[in-house]
């Protein structure tokens, strides 16, 4: 029997500056939490939008947060229709709507709990991007609420 050297068995775990003589191989290693993290944004936006308090309006962008200690869940959305003590007149909708058309991941989900775990913001495309994302005890606080 022919006795084969396996060359990666040299490259101990104290030498990573080794390419394990291999040039082409490369490594990525990926971490998706995009999943849990969808999750937790389907969970609360329902809570946040249904107990949440609206904030001033900032240019086209709407703020809704919910403050239950030791939670703070701020959540913003794009422009969206007028509620009844809002301006009505057809040019602030039409310059609205215009700064709206920039954006290009307009709604966005800001977690904290006693420190910011969750940021991230998504488009109605499904493009989303994950900003930050502590993984702890407190996703499965977050699922309960």
């Amino acid at each position: 029997m022919k006795k084969v050297k396996n060359i990666v068995a040299g490259c101990l775990p104290d030498r990573w500056d080794m390419n394990c003589n291999d040039d082409h191989m490369s490594l990525k290693l990926i971490a998706s939490n995009d999943d849990r993290a969808l999750a937790i944004r389907d969970h609360l936006l329902p809570l946040v939008r249904r107990h949440g308090h609206l904030e001033v309006q900032q240019d086209s962008v709407r703020r809704i947060t919910l403050e239950q200690l030791p939670w703070v869940i701020h959540h913003w959305t794009p422009f969206s229709d007028l509620q009844p003590e809002e301006a009505s007149s057809p040019g602030y909708r039409h310059a609205l709507e215009r700064q709206h058309a920039g954006l290009d991941l307009p709604y966005g989900l800001e977690v904290w709990h006693d420190a910011k775990v969750l940021d991230m913001l998504w488009a109605d495309d499904g493009r989303v991007a994950i900003v930050r994302f502590v993984r702890g005890p407190w996703e499965d606080a977050a699922l309960a609420l």
